[in-house]
């Protein structure tokens, strides 16, 4: 089954694999789609006036149907309050189009159980109104490219020069000292990093009191990602069977225990889009597990290598001839992307993406707007408003709250 932009091509491939859920799934994404034209709205974070003011038309017309085909505002509001699992139950008939919809879902560390994580299931329907993206060179394509515009701008970066410690003089914010011990003098600082390390632990001293106290109580899931980068000369697919299998490995997840087999396994080949990132007829593969446990019982050390065989097998069992393509591989278990990119709990979104912890409440109601009670001291990255992905939109932001605080003399 495939998923493509097009929402009538991937009725199509559905009606072939289960042909009672292709109208349906089409029905769906009909009622959806106005709902998710509302919610892009969130990525319009710190846009200028004139766009805003551009789209309200059409925003607001999407709000009327958002309301006619979902039941009205109590029948919309109880959608959103529910577990995407059962949307996709109450919506669609077969785990053959729940499974890969709920892979999809998942990618917010989000159980299909979790009460309010309707927003991620009905998220199928940005995908067909936006596509998927991927930047040319992979990831280190895209940071390439912000450091070239940012050098062009007449900007200055260094890597490699870990921050100990964020400087204040009571209200006023006055440097970053890094762990060489070099104190860089600055009026204005903006950390792109988990709000909670940033606020709490680097700050000297920390944020205090009541917002300090509601930062604090933020919270992350133990249900992370694990990774097996792999170079195989086959093109893949993702994989989750069930919607069951899914939230039993949320839940296993939570009890730092590792998912039972078949294992939730997205498998992402970027090289069939990419051709700059593996040798002529081999391909790049990642392998992503959505329900590996953060803290797993026995350690990570234990367990890594036998885990990345059992997600292998999960593709195989479905791909035969998977493993035999294999060329290399490298594993990088939760731990490791903790120690090594300094993630808390490796977690990819900082906090964890929920109602209580989204838009303008993300990471708490004070902090969303990205200034602090630091003068000159602002927040952005994926633990901040509205959320995080590879959109820019809390970046753009919290640079409009810089250049309203420098309008405002700095205050």
């Amino acid at each position: 089954m495939r998923f493509y932009r097009s929402v009538e091509q991937t009725v199509e491939s559905i009606r072939e694999a289960a042909p009672g859920d292709a109208d349906r799934y089409r029905a769906w994404m009909a009622d959806t789609m106005p709902i998710i034209t509302l919610m892009r709205a969130g990525f319009e974070a710190g846009a200028g006036g004139a766009r805003q003011w551009r789209r309200l038309p059409a925003r607001a017309w999407a709000a009327g149907l958002a309301l006619t085909r979902n039941g009205g505002p109590l029948g919309l509001a109880q959608l959103l309050l529910s577990p995407y699992g059962r949307v996709l139950q109450q919506r669609l008939t077969s785990d053959r189009v729940r499974g890969p919809v709920s892979a999809f879902a998942a990618h917010a560390s989000a159980s299909p159980t979790a009460p309010g994580s309707a927003i991620y299931g009905l998220w199928q329907a940005f995908y067909h109104q936006v596509g998927q993206w991927h930047a040319v060179g992979g990831a280190q394509g895209l940071t390439d490219a912000l450091a070239r515009r940012l050098e062009s701008s007449g900007g200055r970066w260094r890597t490699d020069a870990a921050v100990a410690r964020v400087t204040r003089d009571a209200g006023r914010v006055t440097g970053v000292e890094l762990e060489s011990g070099e104190h860089i003098s600055s009026s204005c600082v903006v950390t792109a990093i988990d709000p909670q390390t940033a606020l709490l632990q680097l700050l000297d001293p920390p944020l205090s009191g009541v917002r300090g106290a509601e930062l604090r109580a933020t919270h992350r899931s133990n249900a992370v990602q694990m990774l097996v980068l792999l170079g195989d000369c086959n093109g893949l697919q993702s994989y989750v069977d069930t919607l069951d299998s899914l939230a039993d490995g949320f839940a296993q997840a939570e009890a730092r225990r590792l998912p039972d087999d078949p294992i939730p396994t997205y498998a992402f080949t970027p090289s069939a889009l990419d051709e700059s990132l593996a040798p002529p007829e081999h391909h790049t593969v990642y392998l992503a597990c959505p329900t590996a446990p953060f803290q797993v019982r026995g350690g990570w050390d234990a367990a890594k290598e036998e885990f990345a065989e059992r997600m292998i097998d999960t593709v195989e069992a479905r791909a035969p001839g998977f493993r035999a393509t294999i060329v290399g591989r490298a594993i990088r278990t939760p731990h490791d992307m903790a120690e090594e990119l300094r993630w808390p709990g490796a977690h990819p979104m900082s906090v964890d993406v929920s109602l209580d912890q989204l838009g303008w409440m993300r990471p708490t109601r004070a902090l969303s707007g990205h200034d602090t009670p630091i003068s000159g001291l602002f927040i952005t990255g994926a633990g901040t408003a509205p959320v995080g992905g590879i959109a820019g939109s809390p970046g753009r932001a919290a640079a409009k709250a810089v250049l309203a605080w420098r309008r405002r003399g700095r205050s």
